[in-house]
């Protein structure tokens, strides 16, 4: 009988990534910007983190519900991503990040984060 331990250990950095996940993106969106649509980001191991965009101002929440866009990606990657310490883009590429629907609603987040982080002078950059 499995004691569940292992499962602990996994998940413990995972949702820990996933819950700074969901506060970028509260602490982002909250400054306005709407997406107009439902983005959804996947987290093998975890769980997942939903932008609703058609709400105003946009909710961000770890319901499951269906999205516009599905991001498929690691958990800690996305977070390293949101970060800024890996490019999106090369994630990309090298077939770490998985897409579904509507890409253009996820291409929407980028400009809203970079013009978050540059009012907050969070180090991101362009």
């Amino acid at each position: 009988m499995a004691s569940g331990k292992g499962e602990t250990l996994t998940a413990g950095p995972l949702k820990a990534a996933e819950d700074e996940i969901e506060a970028i993106l509260k602490s982002t969106l909250a400054g306005g910007g709407s997406l107009g649509a439902v983005l959804k980001f996947v987290h093998p191991g975890a769980g997942v983190v939903v932008i609703d965009g058609t709400k105003t101002p946009n909710e961000v929440h770890r319901r499951d519900m269906p999205a516009d866009c599905t991001v498929h990606v690691d958990p800690m990657l996305n977070l390293a991503i949101f970060q800024r310490h890996i490019d999106q883009n090369t994630a990309f590429r090298q077939g770490r990040i998985r897409i579904v629907g509507d890409v253009s609603v996820v291409a929407r987040l980028r400009p809203i984060m970079l013009r978050q982080s540059h009012a907050t002078e969070d180090g991101f950059r362009e």
